[in-house]
């Protein structure tokens, strides 16, 4: 009798539900539609889980001829996506006693200069004025004493973040100002070889990652919905931009900085767990920050004028990564500001988000 009792009483219990398998092979399908109607002739991506690659896609071809097709190897110019790659490799180099990170921007000798110039232009993050959403945008403050710690977190316009690449772009020139390295060996040593990070070439003129660039997809501009090909930036290595890398490689970056290989997991910790931003985000160390949907969001966009765009998106609380490259700016949102951290306007970043954080 006891033994049916609990038959029957087993039988009246609800079942819990299974969790759901993540569903990589529909949004493979959704990158490869977007691709298409994007007019992208190629797209990479991959999905990290407790730091190991559980999906990735290659999609389209990436020679001019569309013969070749995308492939793992297949390397893109990720642009922006290079600032938390710069920054973490500068923050392990003051780490080892090689950058005293209180420096500040006038060690660049034409800091000043620039500076004062470009306040003179129209450029938002230079001169000051409003986002999509009419959230202000202050102006650069060339008299402030800004330090390389505070140009880490943007902030060369006042204590709260503007997105300033100009400003960033002139980190090199501080840190070789002050007697520090170059950048590129900074990087090189610091993070591209403990990572184990492969096919990175650091800039158009590295002379160590030729593959990098033997394998580099053409870049394309889609004009009147038709992909033209554009000739290939020649812009070198700054912190601001300059890698050019397949998504693999970033991948390796990941796990390593997620695992306290380039810098210490205090600072990973820091973004994720300690750092209250307000409802527009921040920015600190070449990452951007946002919270959604209750779980820290750490993340870079980038984009190539009319050559090549990229997403690197984490949510540390899952330890779930989301890396897209493409040969268009088809995965750039043109409604991002300056002053407002909001990944989810990339549709493919918001289908990642939808699908697979809980």
């Amino acid at each position: 009798m006891i033994r049916a009792a609990i038959a029957l009483l087993a039988i009246a219990l609800p079942v819990p539900a299974m969790a759901q398998a993540p569903d990589y092979e529909a949004f493979g399908e959704f990158v490869e539609t977007f691709r298409k109607e994007a007019r992208t002739p190629a797209m990479s991506a991959l999905i990290l889980k407790d730091g190991q690659i559980v999906w990735e896609g290659y999609f389209g071809t990436y020679d001019d001829e569309g013969e070749l097709p995308t492939t793992a190897d297949t390397t893109y110019s990720i642009a922006s996506v290079t600032k938390p790659i710069a920054a973490m490799g500068i923050v392990a180099e003051s780490l080892a006693g090689g950058i005293d990170l209180a420096t500040p921007m006038t060690a660049d000798s034409r800091w000043t200069e620039i500076c004062e110039y470009f306040l003179t232009t129209p450029i938002p993050f230079m001169s000051g004025g409003e986002d999509i959403n009419g959230n202000a945008i202050a102006p650069v403050d060339c008299a402030k004493p800004t330090s390389l710690a505070q140009m880490l977190d943007m902030r060369a316009n006042g204590d709260a973040f503007v997105y300033n690449p100009i400003a960033y772009a002139r980190i090199d020139r501080v840190i070789t100002g002050a007697g520090g390295r170059d950048l590129r060996a900074i990087v090189r040593d610091r993070v591209v070889e403990p990572a184990g990070m492969r096919n990175v070439a650091l800039g158009w003129h590295d002379p160590e990652e030729g593959d990098a660039l033997r394998f580099l997809a053409a870049p394309y501009h889609v004009i009147d919905g038709r992909a033209v090909k554009q000739a290939i930036s020649d812009d070198d290595f700054r912190a601001a931009a300059g890698i050019k890398t397949s998504p693999r490689a970033l991948a390796a970056f990941d796990s390593a900085f997620d695992n306290g290989v380039i810098v210490p997991p205090s600072l990973r910790t820091r973004l994720i767990e300690d750092l209250e931003i307000g409802p527009l985000g921040d920015y600190r160390m070449g990452w951007w920050l946002e919270d959604w949907a209750g779980k820290r969001l750490i993340w870079h966009s980038g984009k190539d004028d009319e050559r090549y765009s990229a997403v690197y998106l984490k949510v540390p609380e899952d330890r779930l990564t989301l890396i897209v490259l493409a040969n268009t700016e088809a995965i750039w949102n043109e409604g991002s500001s300056l002053v407002d951290a909001k990944v989810a306007r990339s549709p493919i970043a918001r289908r990642f988000l939808e699908e697979f954080v809980q």
